[in-house]
């Protein structure tokens, strides 16, 4: 098993190894749902989401900044949230070769806490790394207009962490866990158990694969 490192560590190294580390495809920006066949998330999010509403958005995790830019695009307010500097680095960069601003923040977010409501809330591919879920997700929850959506995306424990993964410690949950039990109670625009899937989305790993639980829920007026 590899050595433990820290999470911020970690992101920072990954983010240092290539120009792009996710999304490398053209297109990453589209604002057209059908130019994401292999990203059901992507999809659903961009037909749920209002072009040109002029909302507030907040992306914790917000990784090198696709979704966070494509928000932008949408004439969204943006401000994301990223533990890694190098990965901040990143987004102010591609943000600006796409023409929009984002309000970014360097922060864990699991001490981030959300000033004022937003419209959009996404977090994905972060709560996996967090352990106290609840915690995170109370207040992402209480910073969310009514009427409001968050976007959901992390890893089930329907297939095991892959060794591979196992740098940092890592918090899979259950399809019928602590995030879906803390949404029952609002309305889903899209829910997706994905099981056992072979990850394509990185290239310096070994073959492996992952369960995801995704979905789109929309706080109750």
């Amino acid at each position: 098993m590899p050595e433990a490192m820290l999470l911020s560590d970690y992101f920072d190294k990954m983010y240092s190894t290539h120009d792009r580390y996710w999304w490398r495809e053209p297109g990453r920006h589209s604002l057209r749902p059908e130019d994401y066949p292999s990203s059901l998330l992507a999809q659903q999010t961009l037909r749920v989401l209002v072009p040109g509403l002029q909302g507030r958005a907040l992306d914790i995790g917000a990784g090198e900044g696709t979704d966070a830019i494509r928000l932008a695009l949408l004439n969204y307010e943006v401000d994301a949230v990223e533990l890694s500097a190098v990965a901040a680095a990143k987004i102010k960069h591609f943000a600006k070769q796409a023409g929009v601003q984002i309000n970014i923040i360097v922060a864990d977010a699991q001490q981030y806490q959300p000033e004022g409501r937003y419209d959009v809330i996404v977090c994905n591919g972060v709560l996996h790394y967090i352990e106290d879920k609840d915690g995170v997700i109370s207040r992402m929850q209480d910073a969310t207009c009514p009427g409001g959506i968050n976007v959901i995306s992390l890893w089930s424990d329907y297939t095991p962490v892959p060794e591979c993964h196992e740098f940092v410690p890592v918090y899979s949950d259950a399809e019928d866990g602590v995030v879906t039990n803390r949404y029952k109670t609002w309305p889903k625009e899209f829910i997706y158990f994905e099981r056992d899937k072979p990850e394509a989305a990185h290239s310096d790993l070994p073959p492996h694969r992952h369960s995801h639980i995704k979905f789109i829920a929309r706080k109750p007026d």
